[in-house]
């Protein structure tokens, strides 16, 4: 029996690119239907996958689709200034825009978790964007990216530059797998993502600039981390100091135990209390140089 959401493959090829960084996702803050600039790494990000796209004969000769919304028209712009001038111009799709998150855009996770408690808890932590006062239902979200997926195309390849959600529910629908596990992917901003004959391929993007992605987190008696990043930077940090007065369950025991790796992959609390990856790496690298050590752990 097929997973929940399971389409039809289309047969032809996708690059799939999720935005370059935003300020809005340096500060924490969900887009849905908003908008926020790119920063300079989201600027180097989007480049780096135009210089890697442009290794790919397919990529070269693929059209080039990108939602209306301003951070994914600008990264399709700078991947199609790095293929050349053989590139195609940008084609706008409106069925590739975000999911509508209501009243809760623009805001951080602490500032929904105040507004509606326990959003962010539990296996269904995932499924925040479809709770909000005016949001886009699950339902009415998958049809769209559903329909996009199935519709015939004259193009054999595509590069497709969209969002976080989106990114993951078309994925999902793709391989057909449970909704719960499509919400829950991976959606990095230095990676593509080739999908073809019924194969998800994640493609490395090199000269990217570097982001510190969190691999494994757990909590430790006392206040403290057990962090692990991908470039092998790993240790136990005391983040006691962190939390100011106020934040209850996050530094009870068992609060503070149901550490998670949130969207924007830093780690949060029930309560959406949390530190960014960026500022958990340079406090762990920090620990590195003062102890004069190469790795930490």
């Amino acid at each position: 029996m097929p997973a929940e959401g399971a389409v039809p493959k289309s047969g032809h090829a996708i690059f799939l690119v999720r935005h370059g960084e935003t300020v809005s996702n340096t500060e924490g803050r969900y887009h849905g239907r908003l908008d926020s600039p790119l920063t300079e790494r989201g600027v180097g990000q989007a480049r780096a996958i135009g210089r890697r796209l442009r290794l790919s004969p397919d990529a070269m000769r693929a059209a080039i689709v990108s939602s209306p919304q301003p951070r994914a028209r600008r990264t399709a712009e700078f991947i199609r200034e790095c293929l050349g001038e053989s590139a195609p111009q940008v084609q706008l799709d409106e069925q590739l825009c975000e999911v509508s998150i209501g009243r809760w855009e623009g805001l951080r996770e602490a500032e929904i978790a105040a507004v509606a408690p326990g959003t962010f808890e539990g296996a269904g932590r995932h499924e925040w964007c479809f709770s909000a006062s005016g949001r886009e239902t699950y339902e009415v979200f998958k049809a769209r990216i559903a329909q996009w997926l199935t519709e015939r195309s004259d193009q054999a390849c595509r590069i497709v530059v969209t969002h976080g959600i989106v990114a993951r529910v078309l994925r999902g629908l793709y391989a057909g797998l449970p909704r719960s596990d499509a919400l829950s992917l991976l959606i990095p901003q230095d990676r593509i993502y080739r999908l073809a004959d019924g194969i998800i391929e994640e493609i490395a993007v090199a000269g990217a600039p570097p982001v510190p992605r969190i691999c494994r987190v757990a909590a430790l008696d006392g206040g403290c981390l057990d962090v692990a990043f991908e470039d092998g930077i790993a240790g136990t940090i005391d983040v006691v100091g962190r939390f100011s007065g106020g934040v209850g369950c996050a530094m009870e025991p068992a609060g503070f135990a149901r550490v998670a790796i949130d969207d924007f992959g830093g780690v949060c609390w029930p309560g959406g209390f949390g530190i960014t990856a960026q500022a958990l790496h340079d406090d762990l690298t920090r620990q590195t140089t003062a102890s004069g050590g190469g790795k930490i752990g």
